[in-house]
């Protein structure tokens, strides 16, 4: 550019100094010279030539200066990528990666330079999985190529993490779980299969830390809602451990907005929160979804114990309408993260019991004497019951408000342990009992059953531990915080279950005639119980050895 420019200013010049051969509106001839001999070592002008040769001289001289500067540009560049490249076969003989936080890395496509400040953003993972990553240059380093010919680079960033931005070795599960817009039928389906599974196995796994003479209850769906909660953060292999332990299938995209729909029910209390040390900190993703799907809260602890517990137990209480008024009895000032779950149900029944006809009777426990205990009764209950020869036991369906049933398990004589249908408990005989008593009618009952409240507390750890020894040791929870060294210090969950006289409806007031053919059911002996949202959902599952302890 620089030489057109000169030379568009000589051409004028010389029309101008030809202007001056111009005379009386003619045109006069130049003075023909011949041509010079060659001479060698001169580059004295000829006469009558010397404009023409002061232009050539000069473009000449242009001409070479910018093609000298071009050489030296190009020649400079040279060296300098030749230098690069001995320096990237030295990485590649000695398999060192080595990080100049101060340069551009090789390998980084979509480079863009603007003041200064390149920024580079990949598309794909090494591994070519798709990504929406933007870092600066600055924080990318050149990993060691491998021994493959050709050699291909790749980078790895140095990832500069807030709220929402996970670490290399931790992928988001939010876009799996953005995936699922509502759950269909089929996954509620698969819902209620594993949540099937975990109730029979967590019941069994949690009564062989109870006395054999006590009571037990437990909601195996407010603890899946608990650890489906730790699901949302967790990575790789803690993962998968927890689908497993939950029986989810694999990836199930659909699990938090499925649970979230089938936990609904205008009869529970439930409390889910997390406590915390203020110094971890916690993902935004996390936060977002454990709150949008479980409605979970979030509380730092203090360094105060004393304070921690005072405030999460008055939390419990307020959040259970003051049923259960204590969740902890003690805390480590050193947990890092406490899970806490509280669930109260307090239903009534479709058909009431008339208060007047419950009254004292005996109840039988094997080895012990019996005891007296309010018995409601009633000759004309709406009952759908059939003996199990799985279980070796009488099964029986009353109903409750708002589409929840309870169903009662009562071995088949008073001189039968309830540990031996406790022993035949599984997956496919709950399952085949439940779809029976869809199907089983509803027929007028004579009944004795005593009225109960039941609460009990578990350690979710060590339940969890059980199931699967280890999970808890070495988690990989980088969903919830980039802290690697985070555990769940504490999980409890503890649970209310009271049955009384209230009913919805009122019973018949007319007199009824007992036909020799009627139903009985008894339960005057230690019981399984089940309460059943939709008789598809197990929200509560115990056992009562003794109805007034």
């Amino acid at each position: 550019m620089k030489i057109w420019l000169i030379l568009l200013y000589l051409v004028t010049t010389v029309i101008a100094d030809l202007s001056q051969e111009v005379e009386d509106g003619r045109i006069t001839d130049a003075v023909t010279t011949p041509l010079p001999q060659d001479v060698v070592g001169t580059d004295e002008p000829k006469k009558g030539n010397g404009l023409f040769w002061n232009v050539i001289q000069t473009v000449k001289h242009l001409f070479i200066k910018e093609t000298s500067a071009n050489n030296d540009k190009e020649i400079s560049e040279r060296i300098k990528t030749a230098q690069e490249d001995d320096q990237r076969e030295e990485i590649h003989e000695e398999g060192v990666a080595t990080t100049n936080l101060n340069r551009t890395s090789y390998g980084i496509e979509g480079e863009e330079e603007d003041g200064g400040t390149t920024t580079a953003c990949k598309q794909t993972d090494d591994f070519g999985a798709p990504v929406q990553e933007c870092q600066n240059a600055t924080a990318l380093s050149p990993v060691a190529l491998t021994t493959a010919e050709p050699a291909t680079t790749h980078t790895i960033a140095v990832t500069t993490t807030d709220s929402n931005c996970l670490s290399q070795n931790c992928q988001s599960h939010s876009n799996l779980w953005a995936a699922c817009t509502d759950p269909t039928p089929k996954d509620e389906a698969e819902l209620y299969n594993s949540l099937t599974e975990f109730a029979i196995e967590a019941y069994k796994t949690a009564i062989q830390h109870e006395k054999n003479d006590s009571n037990f209850i437990f909601s195996p769906m407010s603890i899946s809602i608990m650890l489906s909660n730790l699901l949302l953060g967790a990575c790789g292999e803690t993962k998968q451990r927890l689908e497993n332990l939950l029986f989810y299938p694999e990836n199930f995209a659909c699990v938090h907005k499925a649970l979230k729909s089938v936990s609904k029910s205008e009869t529970l209390l439930s409390a889910n929160a997390i406590f915390y040390q203020p110094e971890l900190s916690l993902g935004n993703d996390f936060l977002n979804q454990s709150e949008m799907f479980y409605k979970t809260k979030m509380f730092p602890l203090t360094k105060n114990s004393h304070q921690d517990l005072t405030e999460i137990n008055a939390w419990v209480s307020k959040n259970t309408n003051h049923k259960i008024k204590k969740l902890l009895n003690d805390l480590d000032p050193n947990d890092q993260m406490v899970l806490l779950n509280a669930v109260y149900f307090r239903s009534k029944w479709k058909t009431v019991f008339k208060v007047k006809n419950t009254k004292p009777e005996e109840f039988y426990r094997p080895g012990f004497p019996p005891i007296k205990v309010p018995m409601m009764t009633s000759k004309k209950y709406p009952v759908a019951s059939f003996f199990d020869n799985n279980l070796q036991a009488k099964v029986a369906r009353f109903q409750l408000h708002r589409n929840m049933s309870l169903v009662i398990v009562v071995p088949r004589s008073l001189s039968q342990h309830l540990s031996e249908v406790e022993e035949r408990l599984n997956t496919n005989v709950i399952q085949s009992v439940l779809s029976k008593l869809e199907y089983v009618p509803f027929k007028p009952t004579i009944v004795t059953i005593p009225k109960f409240k039941v609460e009990s507390s578990q350690d979710i750890t060590t339940l969890v531990q059980d199931m699967d020894y280890g999970i808890f040791f070495e988690t990989n929870l980088c969903g919830i915080s980039q802290d690697e060294e985070l555990q769940v210090s504490t999980a409890y969950h503890r649970a209310m279950m009271e049955i009384s006289e209230e009913g919805v409806e009122a019973a018949a007031t007319t007199a009824v005639s007992v036909a020799r053919t009627a139903n009985f059911l008894e339960v005057q002996q230690p019981f399984l119980f089940i309460l059943l949202k939709d008789m598809k959902n197990i929200v509560f599952m115990g056992r009562i050895n003794n109805p007034v302890s």
